[in-house]
């Protein structure tokens, strides 16, 4: 009994990792883009959940078109995936520990994916690809 219980409390984290993917990284095309209003409305806070937190990007897309990143399997690493065509992105980041500047941008993104009942799902922003940084690393 404690095994289903246990798989239950699992299967419970994978979805609520999905809905705070969604909720910290998801805004649908035509939403308004102001870091301030989203990062409020959607009350985004640093790892600590009091702080504010330094900086967020947000991907301009719906759920689905996100999701298919995982589908699409452009394997970076481990559970990474990046995106096969550049997306539209508003990288916000915190200015004097009180107001958020954005910048909207279009870059390939890394995303981590789990599998959740049997479907690769997002649960984790790992970044934006910037193809000049990476040949400069190497």
């Amino acid at each position: 009994m404690s095994s289903v219980s246990s798989s239950r409390s699992a299967q419970e984290w994978n979805h609520n990792s999905v809905e705070k993917f969604k909720k910290q990284h998801i805004i649908k095309p035509g939403t308004k883009e102001s870091c301030d209003e989203l990062i409020r409305e959607r009350k985004i806070t640093g790892a600590n959940g009091k702080d504010k937190k330094k900086r967020n990007t947000f991907i301009i897309s719906t759920f689905d078109k996100v999701k298919d990143i995982c589908k699409r399997r452009q394997h970076v690493s481990e559970n990474l995936y990046r995106s096969s065509e550049k997306m539209d992105i508003l990288y916000c980041k915190l200015q004097n520990n009180e107001t958020y500047k954005g910048v909207k941008i279009k870059k390939h993104i890394v995303i981590a994916c789990e599998n959740i009942e049997n479907v690769l799902q997002p649960v984790h922003f790992e970044r934006w690809f910037n193809l000049r940084a990476a040949l400069y690393s190497l």
